[in-house]
């Protein structure tokens, strides 16, 4: 994925004469919520969806300028999570919508990519209104006679009006609902939260890193993913594995510990879900960061999620330092 590959002709729907690029598309009210895997309707970022052609989708987004937990960085720009956020959002419409995914079955991110144009996700005197120019480019497990998709992989530019904002990939598994998590057995107790400043965050209750119960871990940049069921956003919903975007979230917190004291702005991320994660079974963040040509480079960071002595999530972030 390159900000300079084109669109791909197919994903193109012709507007009438002087319509912009988004005048197909509403952000007047957001998806029911259901249809995006939400239960709080302030979490819900897509706002209208089109069909294009049999496999390929127009959808708007809303990036609101304030998020409560995806704030802006440094002040300047949208969180790029928004984009991660908003492509998950996306794939579980699609896959509700045009594939007949149920409503009630389960969502695991298996994959995950994006990449992000700084300088046209810079915040705006109106919330953001992104069109997410979509195809379905896999589909496993379509044949309706014997139920729904088991798999599904979306690719989507970004748009923001006329220019680029970025572009992501994201594939998605689906099975049947489980049990809830901590439903019999509980959570175990959260390790302290490192200083939220070190991980670019103000509250310590969205720090989801944890320091180290050895002393040796604590020598590197290694820490204990902190697991809170009762975060509104992470956690908008009981679910009996670790969501996806908690180990995003723990990337990031991770890149910018590694990077302090320089804020961050990730720009480019490539992930890996190798196995759901167990809410109830201690896991481990570690950060290695990658040498760099020179000191003009953006900083790449590789962070792992290990758990049971396996690894259960990989990353590559690529983040331009703001401070």
């Amino acid at each position: 994925m390159s900000h300079t590959d084109p669109i791909p002709k197919a994903l193109t729907l012709p507007l009438p004469p002087d319509a912009g690029p988004e005048a197909d598309l509403h952000f007047v009210r957001t998806a029911p919520r259901h249809l995006v895997d939400r239960s709080a309707v302030a979490e819900v970022l897509i706002t209208d969806w089109r069909r294009l052609g049999p496999d390929a989708f127009r959808l708007g987004a809303q990036w609101p300028r304030g998020h409560h937990f995806y704030a802006p960085i440094a002040g300047a720009w949208y969180d790029p999570l928004l984009t991660a956020e908003s492509l998950r959002q996306a794939s579980v419409l699609v896959g509700q919508t045009y594939y007949g995914v149920p409503a009630d079955r389960h969502f695991t991110i298996a994959e995950l990519e994006f990449e992000v144009v700084p300088g046209v996700i810079l915040l705006g005197t109106r919330p953001a209104e992104m069109r997410l120019e979509a195809a379905a480019t896999d589909v496993r497990g379509a044949d309706r006679r014997n139920g729904p998709p088991t798999a599904l992989t979306l690719e989507a530019d970004l748009l923001r009006g006329d220019d680029f904002a970025g572009a992501g990939r994201l594939t998605l598994r689906v099975s049947a609902p489980g049990p809830a998590a901590g439903e019999g057995g509980g959570y175990p107790p959260l390790p302290d939260p490192v200083p939220p400043a070190i991980v670019g965050r103000l509250d310590e209750r969205d720090v989801v890193l944890g320091v180290p119960r050895s002393a040796a871990a604590r020598r590197g940049l290694n820490w204990d993913l902190r697991i809170d069921p009762g975060h509104p956003v992470l956690f908008d919903h009981p679910t009996h594995e670790v969501p996806g975007m908690v180990l995003l979230e723990a990337a990031r917190q991770a890149v910018q510990a590694a990077c302090a004291p320089y804020r961050v702005l990730p720009v480019e991320l490539r992930s890996a879900f190798h196995f759901p994660l167990a809410p109830d079974i201690p896991c481990r963040i570690s950060a290695t960061r990658l040498p760099a040509q020179d000191a003009s480079e953006d900083a790449a960071v590789r962070v792992t999620a290990w758990q049971s002595g396996r690894l259960a999530f990989d990353s590559l972030v690529v983040a331009s330092l703001c401070d």
